[in-house]
């Protein structure tokens, strides 16, 4: 977490929440620009320098990925408590470590008991299961959280509506692969089915009150078994795979790449690994790095795989893009910022009675007009009455320009009649003209604010009147 440093004293900050204050609640002054030493000693005779969270939108997203049975869950929590060690790591470097906004941790299921892992069996239940996963990690992003996704997340074109939703929501995102080796990924289920075996076979015994059953015979051997069962939960109290349908979801998945901007960066870990690279993957979503990380010795890589895999994790990323920020904290990189495109930036809310309006003021143009030409019926009458000779120019209301006919257009007609069949200003081509402009134009009114390619109501006049000047003056 990155903070800006403001020169402001004690008794401002007494009753500034970090977390939940509103800029309105904070001292103008904190806004302001930089100011000079003397005068900030002037206006703060009892200053001291504190450091003040950046307000900024950042919350990152962790996306697990992996085979089944392949000890995503446990990947997962374990990530979970490295990423919160990490913290607690990184705030202990620094000062007033006190006064310092935490990341929450999030670890977002996609299994439960109202979606088990047979929901993998119908397409309809398996995207019913997504839709739900996809909730809770989109309720779980905050300003200051760090969501873990776990769950096998098989589907690249899933992995990418995630990713959108990180850019979407302004926060960096990051890929951890864990690379178990499919065998092992059946033995751990057959591992699984084999316990499930045996406690309900425990179970039934226990029911039936089998004499025969030494964990039914004796207290002793009935507490004995059921701590074996509980030791045996604590290692891996996952639900098992049907067979098939293990086999299924292995040749169904589709493994992340570098070559994908979504994938990227990707971080993975092998399942002779103990720990995953909780350092690098700490960096790469905050922008910060560990005290341990820069004091470390530089591991030599076993093969030529784990060497790529490392340099990947260190190259530059098509998620993020990094900016330079000033601090002289310990530790501190440049902050990575997450710059949005079209595809993932909300459209803003329209007007809904712009149409209404578009409608009304083009109407109102066309409206003048028809009354100019009912008054000035002939061509060269209206070029005689102009206070220019080379033009008609006619006011309409709701616009600042007028419309503009050069003389020779206004001449050129088959008729001399302005308004009559094939005048310049026939009321058919007028009506043709007012559709053609608001069927371009309807996406982009009603916004009720300016930007690229964007019109406010109060500019529909004179962007229309601009329309048919350029069609009168023979520019479309």
């Amino acid at each position: 977490m990155l903070f800006n440093k403001l020169s402001v004293s004690r008794k401002d900050l007494k009753s500034y929440s970090h977390r939940d204050a509103d800029k309105s609640d904070i001292p103008s002054h904190m806004f302001s620009a930089p100011q000079p030493r003397e005068t900030i000693k002037q206006n703060f005779p009892n200053h001291r320098a504190v450091l003040v969270p950046a307000r900024s939108t950042i919350m990152p997203l962790i996306i697990l990925t992996g085979y089944p049975c392949s000890g995503l869950t446990y990947r997962g929590k374990q990530l979970a408590s490295l990423l919160e060690a990490s913290q607690d790591e990184f705030l202990a470097s620094t000062a007033n470590a006190a006064s310092k906004l935490r990341y929450k941790i999030h670890l977002v299921p996609t299994h439960d008991s109202s979606h088990p892992r047979t929901v993998y069996d119908n397409a309809r239940t398996e995207k019913e299961a997504r839709g739900v996963a996809y909730a809770r990690a989109k309720r779980a992003l905050g300003r200051d959280s760090i969501v873990i996704l776990d769950g096998m997340n098989y589907i690249k074109g899933w992995r990418y509506q995630l990713w959108c939703e990180a850019k979407a929501a302004g926060t960096t995102c990051c890929v951890v692969h864990v690379g178990t080796p499919i065998d092992q990924c059946v033995a751990n289920n057959e591992a699984r089915l084999q316990r499930r075996n045996r406690e309900e076979q425990a179970q039934q015994n226990t029911r039936e009150g089998d004499p025969n059953n030494r964990c039914a015979s004796s207290p002793e051997a009935t507490t004995s078994a059921n701590a074996a069962i509980c030791e045996r939960k604590e290692e891996d109290n996952e639900e098992p795979y049907p067979p098939e349908l293990l086999n299924n979801l292995i040749f169904r998945y589709e493994e992340p790449s570098t070559h994908s901007r979504w994938d990227k960066p990707l971080f993975t870990v092998p399942w002779s690994d103990a720990e995953p690279p909780t350092a690098d993957i700490w960096t790469a979503l905050t922008g910060t790095s560990l005290p341990s990380a820069s004091t470390a010795p530089a591991q030599t890589p076993v093969s030529n795989l784990t060497a790529s895999l490392a340099s990947t994790t260190l190259s530059s990323t098509a998620s993020i893009a990094t900016r330079g920020t000033s601090t002289t904290q310990k530790g501190t990189l440049s902050r990575p910022r997450v710059k949005q495109h079209q595809a993932t930036i909300q459209a803003p809310a329209s007007d809904p009675t712009a149409l209404y309006s578009i409608e009304k003021r083009t109407s109102a143009i066309v409206s003048a007009i028809r009354n100019f030409t009912l008054s000035n019926p002939s061509a060269e009458a209206a070029l005689a009455q102009s206070p220019s000779p080379d033009r008609i120019t006619i006011p309409v209301p709701e616009a600042s320009e007028v419309v503009v006919i050069p003389a020779d257009i206004a001449v050129s007609g088959t008729t001399d009649e302005l308004a009559g069949a094939g005048g310049i200003l026939a009321l058919p081509r007028l009506q043709r003209l007012r559709r053609q402009w608001i069927g371009l134009n309807r996406a982009y009114v009603g916004h009720n604010r300016a930007g690229p390619g964007l019109l406010t109501l109060d500019q529909v006049g004179d962007a229309f009147v601009r329309f048919l000047n350029a069609d009168f003056a023979g520019e479309h």
